[in-house]
């Protein structure tokens, strides 16, 4: 139950991006789907939906394993792009359930906080932007600005560190194991926020608590603070 669950004090939040912050994810495997039936391939909406977490090598190597050795990496994001860009281009990417009354919690106690993606760069910028997010976090972090992406803990230790506050007082919010891993290594508590109840059932063990949407996160947050 939800309103047997409590918060931990924190100092500073740190977002996931890509299935927290937009629903991107559904554009993303949208675009695959469709560049695999152009190549003559078929993939599994399941199978798609646990690749996202991961960065692209292992995305790729993912697929290699499914696909077999004569796969086209190049071409088949090339075209998945494609149809990527088409998508959004004319449809932008929603926002997840919640998310715009965390930030104005976020904003009306005045507690730091930033965005941790494994995307890079170029691709979290437009997505922000589609999103109708444009310079609305102070700190984002990109896979390309560390040595490591998650599930090493680099993106969230560089979050902190631009946030100025103490990794061990940050509280994380991700939807996935790999961030949630990353978190752990960070030395971070993490919040499983995971709309799929079969994902939110496996992973729930691996993160402080397991709930359902952004929405619910805000609930106890307002619990906690009367």
């Amino acid at each position: 139950m939800i309103n047997a669950m409590t918060l931990p004090p924190f100092a500073a939040l740190i977002l996931d991006m890509d299935g927290l912050v937009l629903d991107s994810e559904t554009t993303y495997c949208q675009a695959w789907r469709r560049a695999a039936a152009e190549l003559g391939y078929q993939l599994d909406e399941a199978f798609l939906l646990n690749l996202f977490g991961h960065h692209a090598d292992d995305v790729v190597k993912r697929l290699v394993s499914i696909l077999g050795p004569d796969f086209d990496r190049h071409r088949f994001f090339q075209t998945a792009e494609r149809h990527w860009f088409d998508h959004i281009q004319s449809s932008g990417i929603p926002r997840m359930p919640g998310v715009d009354a965390l930030l104005k919690v976020l904003r009306e106690r005045m507690t730091p906080f930033a965005l941790a993606t494994n995307s890079d760069a170029r691709y979290a910028r437009l997505c922000l932007s589609l999103g109708d997010l444009d310079d609305v976090f102070p700190v984002v972090v990109t896979r390309d600005q560390v040595a490591s992406g998650k599930p090493e803990p680099d993106v969230f230790l560089e979050a902190a560190r631009r946030l100025e506050i103490e990794p061990q007082a940050c509280l994380v919010l991700e939807d996935s194991a790999t961030g949630l891993q990353a978190a752990r290594a960070a030395g971070m508590q993490a919040v499983l926020i995971q709309r799929r109840e079969d994902l939110r059932e496996k992973l729930r063990h691996h993160a402080l608590m397991a709930l359902p949407s952004m929405i619910d996160f805000v609930e106890l947050w307002h619990q906690a603070a009367d």
